[in-house]
């Protein structure tokens, strides 16, 4: 089930700087993310690459664990961005549940939005499905508080 989302805090014109600033850094490119703002409150992250290092061992072409952890992070710091003014927003804590194995494809997203905000912190929940429709069955899903760094 999910909660509703806040709507963003920010206007249209600072979230686009923000979004500019968070896709040109280091880990963002590094993992071959892509982040994007979706009206009214939802930020979500895919992959511009799969490189073979994404995926896991065993003999399966999924995305790794750690991989699918550190894009849930990357979105809920999106999100946090949409919300405060902070050039940085840090996670606070973090929970994944793996769901299904996320077969590696550029159709993955990762979608996540605050649920209840603060002046100095936010709680966000997000899911990871592969397709455009965010109403495909979610391979994972994830909580998050985030804050503003001071």
């Amino acid at each position: 089930m999910q909660s509703p989302s806040v709507p963003f805090r920010l206007s249209a014109q600072q979230r686009e700087a923000q979004l500019l600033q968070f896709n040109r850094r280091n880990e963002i490119v590094w993992f071959g993310f892509q982040g994007s703002f979706h009206e009214p409150g939802t930020s979500v992250i895919r992959f511009t690459r799969l490189d073979a290092g994404l995926q896991g061992g065993g003999g399966t072409n999924a995305i790794n664990g750690g991989v699918i952890s550190a894009a849930f992070d990357a979105a809920f710091v999106l999100a946090g961005l949409g919300h405060y003014e902070s050039e940085v927003v840090v996670t606070l804590e973090l929970s994944v549940k793996f769901l299904s194995l996320a077969v590696a494809s550029e159709a993955l997203a990762f979608r996540s939005h605050v649920v209840r905000s603060a002046k100095n912190f936010s709680f966000a929940e997000g899911f990871l499905s592969s397709g455009t429709d965010p109403a495909t069955p979610h391979l994972a899903i994830a909580t998050a508080m985030v804050a503003p760094a001071r």
